[in-house]
């Protein structure tokens, strides 16, 4: 039986402080209802601007009647408070806590719980309707289940505030919780590594495979499994649901950005919400993808709205544009996908601490054509090497080297171009950087938001998708993301995405796809490429609408406008690269503006 989306708690929860957010969750929470948490900006990143609008953007589409601001930096409460209706903030502490309880709540025992495992205490403590407590040499377990249920969380340990958002989660859906340890960050890798170059020889893909799940659930412990249902993984990187296959399951990555992630997906299956009702499908003719074709032809039937980027049509210019502005609701890929080749650059420097440091960074490349014939577009992912000698993956190492202000100082010269390499080097491989294969170049997807900041379902063909595109797609606001861990064929890939949009329609996403999998693969195999990331109650449904090219250009209109307005204000800044860059952008929307007005003559 798939677990119903529940109802949205009116008040929203934004801290960085995991027990402040367990007490409050525990004082406001209903039963069948989701109360959201959402950990605070980070001001200190360069994109601080960026971290509060995410935030804003999620709790607009909460639509939170108020937020609690609670345990946050006096920087992170300004920045929050002066983008949010003063009328819907509450700024409060732990004395408020019991303000927001009913009195019934209030009157029961509180739950007494230790500094560990609190998401099960809050579990707990959610199910009995009190509130909860934490104190020193109070009682711990690593699992709360109230009763049978067929719903299973597990939440690897390692993130307190994560914890909280899964107990809160769990509640909402009537599932149990399970903690598990946090895996060492180094074994980590090494098992996705494992995942990601399964075909590169050696021993049998079979075995290897037999081997990694044998690993994954020795990671997980002593779940106890429901006997149907279904399971959602909170995990920092791993995909455990492979590991599982006799049951459906889910992902959600415990940072950055669980909390929003938790509202995109269940805010998107609210009554009244729109369905997958625009979809584009993206095929640079790199490889032979029937998928697409059989897409084409399913979507409209269903109801939606297609646009195709083919061959020469799905550049890496073209895609990147549509990527982050054209407002969509279902994103399918169909390439090549996986790390490319590219350069090892070394720097010296005396940073601000007055230190001699050495830092060796790999820098992948992807290259778009841009309307002016003397310039292209370039994005470039840089990935720390080593700093001081030291590998910048060894978590053992790096925890005895003073990094102090080295990379930061880095950034920023090289922002203001103060910094030069001393040496550089060709590479074969710039591990993560997971570049997927346009019709005439790389493209390296760093989105900063998707779909003019809207909340889509991410579906990806390509081949080793999932290790590092799921986590970029899910922090740019996909509300689901499903991936592969390692090559497909073509004929594979054909067959899930057919049963996925056919058969699977209109069913919880998660379920839908373990069902193509199973169809394809058989129930037993333990080949199963396909993970999917996000929230377990969401479906693949269109929703009626009278015109949607009329909406749709709604929808680009407003965007330009937006863009024209923010376009002026950096005029008068005189910001000559961003104001390019956003000349760029209205740019674009000008001309879909007029080709969905010619094509649809409106």
């Amino acid at each position: 039986m798939s677990p119903k989306c529940p109802t949205l708690h009116q008040t929203a929860i934004v801290t960085d402080d995991p027990l402040l957010a367990a007490r409050f969750s525990c004082s406001l929470a209903r039963k069948g209802v989701y109360v959201a948490v959402l950990d605070g900006p980070r001001m200190t990143r360069d994109d601080a601007d960026a971290e509060v609008l995410r935030r804003n953007n999620a709790l607009a589409r909460l639509d939170a009647k108020k937020i609690v601001l609670t345990g946050l930096s006096d920087v992170s409460t300004a920045a929050m408070s002066a983008k949010l209706p003063k009328n819907r903030v509450s700024l409060c502490i732990s004395d408020d806590i019991g303000s927001f309880a009913t009195s019934e709540r209030r009157g029961r025992e509180p739950l007494r719980w230790g500094h560990s495992f609190i998401g099960a205490g809050v579990l707990r403590a959610l199910y009995e309707g009190r509130l909860i407590e934490f104190g020193d040499g109070a009682p711990t377990v690593a699992a709360y289940s109230p009763r049978t249920v067929d719903h299973l969380v597990i939440c690897e340990a390692g993130e307190p505030l994560s914890e909280v958002i899964a107990a809160n989660y769990a509640f909402a859906l009537g599932a149990s919780l399970q903690i598990i340890p946090q895996v060492d960050s180094v074994e980590a890798v090494s098992l996705l590594e494992r995942y990601y170059s399964i075909d590169l020889g050696g021993a049998s893909q079979a075995s290897i495979r037999d081997e990694l799940e044998s690993q994954l659930r020795t990671l997980c412990g002593n779940l106890e499994l429901p006997q149907q249902g279904a399971l959602t993984f909170f995990t920092r990187s791993l995909p455990f649901g492979v590991a599982f296959p006799e049951l459906p399951s889910t992902h959600l990555f415990t940072y950055p950005d669980l909390g929003i992630a938790v509202v995109n997906g269940f805010s998107a299956e609210q009554p009244g919400t729109r369905g997958v009702n625009i979809g584009v499908l993206v095929d640079p003719e790199r490889t032979r993808a029937p998928e697409i074709e059989a897409a084409a032809k399913i979507l409209p039937e269903r109801g939606m709205f297609v646009r195709g980027y083919r061959g020469a049509g799905a550049t890496v210019t073209d895609i990147t544009e549509m990527v982050h502005l054209f407002p969509y609701d279902l994103l399918i890929f169909a390439t090549h996908c996986g790390d490319t080749d590219g350069y090892r650059w070394t720097y010296q420097f005396i940073d601000s601490e007055g230190f001699e440091r050495e830092l060796v960074v790999d820098i992948a490349v992807g290259v778009g054509q841009t309307a002016d014939p003397d310039k292209l577009d370039v994005v470039q992912f840089t990935r720390f090497h080593s700093l001081d000698g030291v590998d910048w993956s060894d978590p053992v190492a790096k925890a005895k080297l003073h990094v102090g202000t080295a990379i930061r100082d880095y950034e920023k010269r090289i922002r203001n171009d103060e910094l030069e390499p001393v040496k550089k080097e060709t590479i074969k491989r710039v591990r993560m950087s997971a570049a997927m294969a346009m019709h005439d170049h790389n493209y390296i997807a760093i989105p900063r938001a998707l779909a003019e900041h809207g909340s889509p379902v991410v579906i990806n063909n390509a081949c080793v998708s999932w290790h590092e595109l799921s986590a970029r797609f899910v922090f740019a606001g996909a509300r689901a993301y499903i991936g592969t861990l390692y090559p497909v064929s073509d004929l594979e890939a054909e067959s899930v995405v057919v049963k996925l949009l056919d058969k699977g329609w209109g069913k919880c996403l998660p379920h839908a796809l373990w069902s193509a999998q199973n169809s394809t693969y058989g129930a037993g195999s333990t080949r199963r490429p396909y993970v999917v990331t996000g929230v377990y109650p969401q479906r693949l449904r269109v929703t009626r609408e009278k015109n949607t090219p009329s909406y749709l250009l709604k929808r680009l209109e407003s965007a330009r406008d937006n863009w024209q307005r923010h376009l002026t204000t950096l005029s008068a800044l005189s910001d000559d690269v961003t104001g390019k860059r956003t000349e760029g952008i209205v740019d674009y929307y000008d001309r879909e503006v007029a080709s969905v007005r010619k094509r649809w003559n409106l």
